[in-house]
């Protein structure tokens, strides 16, 4: 299971991507291409279902980072923000069916003792506790925590604390040679589960290879134009058969104008665009690093791979941690080279890629990471079955489908009961991998997050979003099918579908422990947290 960290939807080469990802376009060829897979708006809610099977409410993420639907303290049960309630992890399942379980590369669910990935079934891992952190050895968080250690993020090596990474560590690279390792260690008659989850393109945008870096600077610098870069990706995902040709598009009202802009911020734009690509670049050749090897150990057509993104491109600017007081004065003296773009993806530095850009990485689909739209959830996912693979050829699947039913799907390939885990929030795709079913249980689903809701019943979407965030201040209702650009609400000429959805969503939230923000209350604190999430701290 390999989950990447903000990835947008069309990042990869097989979504129509800037970058060159040769290894994720090798495992689509000879694999599954999901069109229309979804995660949870942010990424801890996505982890804790990846995790447990469950929605995140039933187990504390309904919250991350201390943001909760306005009104709703995190003391409520289910917004804690951290592992609570009754679940069984997936690596519990798994060593109770005698595999090596593994995990490495980001958690983001917790660190006391009954919520660490020991505690959940790893009987090895390489953990970096925190959401955010520079990918270089400093571990410096991306703002101050309340509690020691003040400064820097959490990691943790089987059961024991880090104190100090290598000179030379850099999260992506660090996190394959960890894998690799357990793989090695471990290689019995007993089967592996590995859990890889990079941090990368999370920000701070950074990587090592400032060649790589050049590379595509001079790509961007040349031609960035938001508009234009949007318009080539839906292009390519249009003659790849992913989407209709001239499907309707909308952006996000806080996007400026194209023409607007200076030069020296049409070239900041450039250059975060650059270090994100070779980001992506760098995080294929990794994963390049992974199948090569299964491949040389005699593993890779006995191994089922998962690869997708935890959700959608993130818009937010680095201000978006230094709400608290004093967290911007610690974050410019910190990350000392803020501020200058011929830095970016260096130590030091604290590039994040930004609202126009993030929703070039979206595509079609509209809006970004923390919305409930399909820009926020729709993710790209490749999936390598067992097997001779299929000669060549990217089966492309179209069919709903949810990071929730990963869990069932792992533990049907395992041959392994979920009995013991209680219902669980999604249904094995074993069935729809195989190519046996064209379905993976209903094409019905809920999902709050942050006061914004959505229920989906076959094409239909049904969508609570603040103005600021995208939405209509009021419920709208769209079709996804002939509308995935989530442009027309037909909510006046469907009311009462609407009026069904909006009765099936409070079933959902009544069933699963979600407290219903009235829209007024989210609408009321929308333009603080749309400054925060949508603006661009541009360099000087």
């Amino acid at each position: 299971m390999i989950l990447l960290d903000d990835l947008g939807y069309t990042d990869l080469g097989p979504y129509g991507g800037d970058a060159a990802t040769p290894n994720i376009d090798a495992l689509a060829q000879e694999g599954l291409q999901f069109s229309n897979f979804h995660a949870y708006p942010v990424c801890a809610p996505t982890r804790a279902a990846l995790m447990t099977g469950q929605d995140p409410h039933r187990v504390g993420l309904g919250s991350m980072e201390g943001f909760t639907a306005p009104g709703v303290p995190t003391t409520t049960p289910g917004y804690r923000g951290t592992l609570d309630g009754e679940y069984t992890g997936i690596a519990e399942l798994l060593s109770d069916a005698d595999y090596s379980t593994y995990q490495v590369g980001k958690w983001h669910l917790g660190d006391a003792p009954e919520q660490t990935p020991r505690a959940l079934g790893f009987e090895q891992n390489f953990t970096l506790y925190d959401g955010a952190a520079s990918h270089y050895a400093d571990k410096l968080r991306h703002a101050p925590r309340e509690v020691e250690p003040v400064d820097t993020v959490l990691y943790e090596r089987n059961g024991h604390p880090v104190e100090d990474l290598r000179d030379d560590f850099y999260s992506t690279h660090a996190y394959t040679d960890e894998m690799l390792r357990m793989i090695d260690e471990g290689r019995d008659s007993r089967p592996f589960f590995g859990y890889l989850a990079y941090s990368a393109v999370h920000d701070p945008l950074h990587v090592p290879n400032t060649d790589l870096i050049n590379q595509y600077l001079d790509r961007y610098l040349e031609a960035n134009d938001y508009n234009k870069l949007r318009a080539e990706r839906i292009d390519r995902l249009a003659d790849k058969g992913l989407i209709a040709p001239d499907i309707a598009t909308r952006w996000p009202v806080q996007t400026p104008q194209w023409e607007a802009l200076d030069p020296g911020q049409r070239r900041d734009l450039a250059y975060r665009m650059a270090v994100y690509a070779a980001m992506i670049d760098d995080v294929d050749r990794q994963i390049g690093r992974l199948t090569q090897h299964l491949k040389e150990i005699g593993e890779y057509d006995n191994t089922l791979i998962v690869v997708t993104s935890d959700n959608g491109a993130a818009s937010a600017s680095r201000m978006v941690y230094t709400a608290r007081p004093g967290a911007a004065q610690w974050q410019d003296e910190h990350y000392a080279r803020v501020g200058d773009v011929e830095a970016y993806g260096l130590p030091g530095s604290y590039p994040t890629l930004g609202l126009p850009n993030a929703q070039v990485s979206s595509g079609p689909y509209f809006h970004t990471k923390t919305t409930v739209f399909e820009g926020g959830t729709r993710v790209p996912t490749i999936v390598k079955t067992p097997g001779a693979g299929n000669e060549g050829r990217t089966r492309v699947i179209d069919t709903f489908t949810h990071i929730v039913d990963l869990y069932p799907t792992f533990a049907d390939y395992a041959g392994v009961d979920t009995e013991s885990a209680g219902p669980l929030a999604g249904d094995s795709a074993k069935p729809l991998f195989d190519g046996v079913s064209d379905q993976v249980g209903d094409d019905e689903f809920g999902m709050e997050l942050f006061g914004h809701r959505v229920y989906r019943e076959g094409d239909w979407k049904l969508v609570y979003a603040p103005a600021l965030a995208g939405g209509s201040d009021t419920y709208a209702l769209y079709d996804i099918g002939s509308d995935p650009g989530e442009t027309r609400d037909l909510i006046d000429m469907h009311p009462e579908i609407a009026q069904r959805l909006a009765e099936k969503w409070e079933q959902y939230a009544a069933g699963n422990g979600v407290v219903p923000a009235p829209f007024e209350v989210v609408g009321a604190a929308a333009p603080r947290i749309a400054e925060l999430m949508y603006s661009i701290d541009w360099t000087e």
